[in-house]
């Protein structure tokens, strides 16, 4: 069977968490109901070989003590919101911080420590169903989300799809640490990315202007090279957030289109991100640390994989001059980002 469902764990209150596996040609994927994470991806590299990319916990106190939102789905707004409020239609909203007064990827009951209901739509897709209700983690409106994971032969598509009774916003990514050598640092692998432009941050990581063009910095990715080369540079961005962690903007600004692509150092293995949404952040797992629970067995260490989270810019919900993307009632929230994998 293309996919198989079973029993992967309980949370610590008791809950049931399944384990998904979608399997299509060469291509092997794991996902739970937990925060609808990817925990498992095995591409083919070699004479018959396979490696899994991604970070993931073995069991599923893993994913409830080690945090690090580990190939978790992420909303209701992806990235940072600063002061955690924000305006809807003239009106001043209090969301639940998180980090210091600002809100990170929804708040502490965000979607990655929420249970999924899913089922198979697909012959090797599953469909994650969540409904978030009216003032979760301070957002308005009752939105149901369903993300849709689907293997093919080549590629893994995550498909995002969410509707609301009320004006709010949704940014909905996934948070999948990758690394393409199967283990060890990722600071080797080279890194292209669709952007000639980046949006800068202040120490308390928030956006201080929305574009500030790349060339000339360490942000430069417009010719491919080894994401360690430049990350120890004397530049104050690297050091507000220590390494990379600022969203990339995109172009071409619109459609599904590439937006970046990540090659393993030692496996050769590469993957390409496309995606329909505007920004992506480049995140060096700077602040990683996961000491026990870990599938290596050794636990987890900062720059050890690299996480491409496609979405809107961070904080937008502040800066309306950088447009309107509140999700209204009667409009559906439906974007996909596809990761296509090969092999040199």
């Amino acid at each position: 069977m293309a996919v198989v469902r079973e029993h992967f764990g309980t949370t610590r209150d008791g809950r049931m968490v399944d384990r998904f596996t979608l399997r299509s040609g060469f291509l092997k994927a794991e996902v739970i109901t937990y925060g609808a994470a990817l925990r498992g991806l095995w591409v083919p590299y070699g004479e018959g070989d396979a490696l899994d990319v991604v970070l993931g916990y073995s069991n599923v106190a893993g994913y409830e003590k080690n945090g690090g939102y580990v190939g978790a789905v992420i909303g209701r707004y992806a990235n940072r919101i600063a002061d955690a409020r924000c305006l809807i239609e003239g009106r001043t909203v209090t969301l639940a911080p998180n980090e210091g007064v600002k809100q990170l990827h929804g708040g502490p009951g965000g979607f990655d420590s929420q249970l999924f209901q899913a089922r198979q739509s697909g012959e090797s897709a599953v469909s994650l169903t969540y409904t978030s209700e009216d003032g979760e983690g301070g957002f308005p409106g009752n939105l149901t989300l369903i993300v849709t994971y689907t293997l093919s032969p080549s590629a893994l598509s995550i498909r995002y799809e969410a509707v609301s009774d009320k004006a709010t916003y949704c940014n909905i990514t996934n948070h999948s640490y990758f690394n393409l050598n199967g283990g060890g640092s990722a600071m080797g692998h080279r890194l292209w990315i669709s952007a000639r432009s980046y949006t800068p941050v202040g120490p308390d990581a928030i956006p201080i202007s929305m574009a500030r063009p790349v060339a000339g910095t360490p942000f430069d990715f417009t010719a491919e090279k080894a994401i360690g080369r430049d990350i120890s540079a004397d530049d104050q961005q690297l050091r507000n957030v220590g390494g990379f962690d600022h969203n990339f903007i995109l172009s071409p600004a619109q459609g599904l289109r590439r937006a970046a692509r990540l090659t393993g150092d030692r496996s050769g293995v590469i993957m390409e991100v496309w995606t329909e949404k505007p920004g992506m952040q480049l995140y060096t797992a700077n602040g990683l640390m996961a000491d026990s629970h870990a599938k290596n067995g050794e636990g987890y260490r900062p720059r050890q994989a690299v996480c491409l989270e496609t979405q809107y810019f961070p904080d937008s919900p502040n800066h309306p001059e950088w447009g309107d993307i509140l999700l209204r009632p009667g409009h559906r929230y439906d974007y996909t980002t596809e990761y296509r994998f090969s092999y040199t």
